[in-house]
């Protein structure tokens, strides 16, 4: 009976360890960062931007990858991903390069006029998507306004 108290101890140990890990990773503060590129693959429009991470807890992780949709106005526009991954250190931020591929629709071109600054309004985008976080799939919401 030995073995096995010493077995369920150390199975304990590492289920205590994985749920905090997890509700730190659920911790995470995500912010847009600036423009830093645009480019059309054929009709589609492909923007490029950082994405800031902000980490608060004493845990250093990895961003395996994430992904997610892209909407304006309720209105899926686009997808946005970034499958490199980058190592956000405890108590610090970090920067992801995303690449946001959007819809060849009339909603995006207001968006891209707002973007360069040609166009006038404001319209907001909202990104929601999931991280791969240290392994754990981690949901996130960003919104972001275009424009004035």
């Amino acid at each position: 009976m030995g073995d096995l108290g010493g077995v369920l101890v150390l199975a304990g140990i590492a289920g205590l360890y994985f749920f905090t890990l997890k509700n730190a990773a659920g911790n995470l503060v995500y912010q847009p960062g600036n423009v830093t590129g645009f480019d059309l693959n054929g009709a589609y429009p492909v923007i490029t931007a950082d994405l800031i991470i902000q980490n608060t807890s004493n845990v250093d992780f990895t961003i395996n990858s994430l992904a997610g949709n892209v909407t304006s106005d309720s209105t899926l526009i686009g997808n946005v991903s970034d499958f490199t991954p980058v190592q956000i250190r405890a108590n610090s931020q970090g920067s992801i390069p995303l690449t946001l591929t959007l819809q060849p629709l009339q909603i995006v071109n207001t968006l891209i006029a707002l973007l360069t600054g040609s166009g006038s309004g404001s319209r907001t985008m909202v990104i929601t998507g999931s991280a791969n976080v240290n392994g754990f799939q981690q949901a996130f919401t960003l919104s972001y306004k275009v424009g004035v």
